[in-house]
C-alpha cells in the first residue's frame, strides 16, 4: 500500500507540474493531512487546494505588473498628504483606483501644478493601487519614452512600438513640460496621444497649464489638436501648493520637533 501511495504521489507531482499548477503541488500534501484529520469532504479539499492557486496566480499576476511598471519606490496613496493638498478629495481618488468604468473607456486622467506639489507621488501611488486591482500599468518620465519612440521611428518600428504600449491599461506620463520643443520630439508624442485617443488611458502630469502648451508642441495647431484629445475624456486635478521641497526646507532652517506634513517622505522627491 506504502509504495502505491509513493507511485501515486510522484504521478501527482508530474500530473500537476504537465497543468501548471505549482501551488497545489506545493501544498496539497498539508492540505490533505489537515482534510485526513478534519473528515473534509473531497469538495471542500478541492476548493481549497484551487483557491490557494488562484490567490498565488493572482499575486505572482501583481508582482510582474509591478515589475514592469516602473513605479516610484514608496509612493502610496497611505503616504500621500491628502491634508496638505486640499484640492484633491480623497474619496474620489479612492474611486478612481477602482479603476471600473474610466479604464474600460480609455479616459484620462490630468495633474498639473507647480514642482514640488506631489503630482509625480500621487500619480504613482494611482498607478500602485490600479496594479492592485489587476489593471496593468507603466510609468515613464515623459522624455525617455519620448525618445524610445524617436528611436522606433528611425528603425521604422514606431508602430510596432505604440502597439506594445497597448498592453498597459494606464500609461503614466511624468513631466510632459520637460519634453524638448522639438518636431521630431513633439511628432512621436502627438501620435501616441493619438493612437490612446478613446482606446487606452493616459495619465499625464505637467508644470504648466494647456495655456502654456505652446511650449511643447510648436505647431499652435498640433497643441489644439492634443489638448482636445486629452481633455475629451479627462478628469483634471488642480494641485496648486507650495512646493513641498520648499516647506521641507524652511522647516530644516527653523530647526528640528515640527512635525512634517508632507505628501512624500522627507527623504525623497516629491515630484
Amino acid at each position: 500500500m506504502k509504495t502505491n501511495t509513493t507511485v501515486d504521489t510522484a504521478k501527482l507531482s508530474l500530473l500537476l507540474n504537465e497543468l501548471r499548477l505549482p501551488a497545489i503541488k506545493l501544498m496539497w500534501p498539508q492540505c490533505a493531512e489537515q482534510a485526513d484529520k478534519e473528515g473534509w469532504p473531497a469538495a471542500r479539499f478541492l476548493a481549497a487546494i484551487t483557491e490557494h492557486e488562484l490567490a498565488e496566480r493572482d499575486r505572482r499576476r501583481i508582482e510582474r505588473h509591478l515589475a514592469e511598471a516602473r513605479l516610484l519606490p514608496g509612493k502610496t496613496l497611505d503616504t500621500f498628504a491628502f491634508e496638505a493638498v486640499p484640492m484633491i478629495s480623497k474619496a474620489q481618488v479612492m474611486a478612481i483606483t477602482a479603476g471600473d468604468s474610466w479604464l474600460e473607456k480609455g479616459a484620462n486622467l490630468l495633474l498639473f501644478g507647480p514642482p514640488g506639489g506631489g503630482k509625480s507621488h500621487l500619480a504613482s501611488a494611482i498607478g500602485l493601487a490600479l496594479i492592485e486591482n489587476g489593471w496593468r500599468v507603466l510609468f515613464t518620465r515623459t522624455t525617455d519614452l519620448v525618445q524610445k519612440l524617436q528611436t522606433a521611428r528611425r528603425d521604422l518600428a514606431l508602430e510596432s512600438a505604440l502597439a506594445k504600449l497597448d498592453k498597459f491599461h494606464l500609461l503614466i506620463l511624468d513631466d510632459l513640460a520637460y519634453v524638448t520643443k522639438d518636431q521630431a520630439e513633439t511628432s512621436v508624442l502627438f501620435e501616441l496621444i493619438s493612437a490612446r485617443y478613446e482606446r487606452r488611458s493616459m495619465l499625464i502630469t505637467a508644470n504648466q497649464p494647456f495655456g502654456e502648451w505652446g511650449k511643447v508642441f510648436p505647431d499652435p495647431a498640433m497643441t489644439l489638436a492634443a489638448v482636445d484629445r486629452l481633455v475629451h475624456h479627462a478628469t483634471i486635478f488642480e494641485m496648486n501648493v507650495e512646493s513641498y521641497r520648499r516647506r521641507e526646507a524652511m522647516e530644516r532652517k527653523r530647526g528640528p520637533g515640527r512635525p512634517a506634513s508632507y505628501a512624500t517622505p522627507a527623504n525623497s522627491v516629491a515630484d
